[in-house]
């Protein structure tokens, strides 16, 4: 009897071991599923702690990472690749697929995806009828970008209920506002009432290519104090008659093919003639593992970069050395300053133009 009585209080305490490791900082609650609510405003039941996601949305990418979740990707969009300083900053990412913007559904099938952060409605609607589960991460707001900087890092915490990464993702929440409040604060005695064009350079499709209302860029320059030229447009690829009529202040370019617009600006009619080339208001953001003018880790250096040369008279941000060691926190990887400085001068990790 008495050798009965211990095995069953061995197997109560193997029991209540296993319930406590259960129960601990890194594990998931009971349930498995857990309902949440995307970027329009749907519902999806999911399931709790995913471990194989698709980044086809592109602004999702980097922040996984960021907040630990690397080893749950298991492919992003393929745009995102070309940049050779992905593979520079994280080099895990030579393993993982890269998705087409509108992937055919038997992919993630195949690959046995748990869910798909998708760009528009459209996509993920015709992923969720084939039984997928996507959610929409847009690069827009409604009816602004107010309401969602917070947004995916706040989605993140909810699908993944891990003590680390809502650690991480509320660090990262504090510093982009600590680098909003900072940034308006330096500049509030600066006068605010130039135009800015900005210009999308992570694909070579030319000047017009840019962002309108809603999006990130449009809230970002907005509060800065800026007049958004293409919150005003009726499309985000507007005609250089257009862009001429507009006669921005400033033009703002970002992506890797920066330096080869920046050429384009400088040196073709009748970009030649505006304002902003004229006055040599033409500025850069940094290429880092994606576009720091997209909502990302980089996000609070993009602020103080873009303050520090836009408002140069009030702001000295010290965003290389920044932008160091935000890298090697995140992603693991330690640049050299003289990397740091390629990458601020849109080159790649030796020196090249990206494009």
């Amino acid at each position: 009897m008495k050798k009965k009585i211990n095995t069953i209080l061995i197997i109560l305490f193997a029991f209540l071991i296993v319930s406590c490791a259960n129960s601990g900082n890194n594990s998931s609650n009971y349930s498995s599923t857990i309902i949440v609510t995307d970027m329009i405003g749907e519902k999806l039941e999911i399931k709790k702690n995913p471990s194989k996601v698709a980044c086809v949305s592109r602004t999702t990418y980097d922040l996984l990472i960021a907040f630990g979740l690397g080893d749950k990707i298991d492919g992003a969009y393929k745009s995102i690749y070309n940049n050779v300083w992905v593979e520079t900053i994280y080099p895990k990412s030579v393993n993982e697929y890269q998705y087409n913007y509108e992937e055919g559904y038997e992919t993630f099938i195949s690959r046995n995806v748990d869910l798909v952060f998708a760009p528009e409605k459209y996509i993920a609607d015709g992923l969720k009828d084939h039984g997928i589960k996507a959610l929409n991460v847009s690069l827009y707001g409604n009816p602004t970008f107010d309401e969602y900087v917070y947004f995916f890092a706040d989605l993140v915490t909810q699908i993944w209920d891990y003590d680390y990464v809502k650690t991480k993702a509320n660090v990262w929440k504090n510093r982009v506002k600590e680098a909003i409040d900072t940034v308006i604060a330096d500049t509030k005695k600066e006068v605010k009432e130039k135009s800015l064009f900005y210009v999308r350079g992570d694909k070579n499709k030319g000047i017009g290519y840019t962002d309108q209302a809603k999006a990130f860029t449009e809230y970002a320059y907005r509060i800065m104090g800026f007049d958004f030229v293409g919150a005003r447009l009726d499309t985000n690829t507007p005609s250089s008659e257009e862009i001429v009529a507009e006669n921005p202040d400033i033009f703002v370019i970002g992506g890797i093919y920066q330096n080869v617009l920046i050429n384009t600006l400088e040196t073709t009619e009748p970009y030649t003639k505006l304002n902003a080339v004229k006055n040599h208001e033409i500025y850069t953001i940094p290429v880092g593992l994606t576009m720091f003018e997209q909502l990302s880790a980089m996000t609070p250096i993009f602020f103080y970069d873009q303050a520090n040369k836009l408002f140069p008279n009030s702001c000295s941000y010290d965003v290389k050395s920044m932008t160091k060691s935000t890298i090697k926190e995140y992603f693991g990887t330690e640049l050299s300053d003289q990397q740091i400085e390629y990458m601020f001068e849109g080159k790649d990790s030796k020196g090249k133009y990206l494009a």
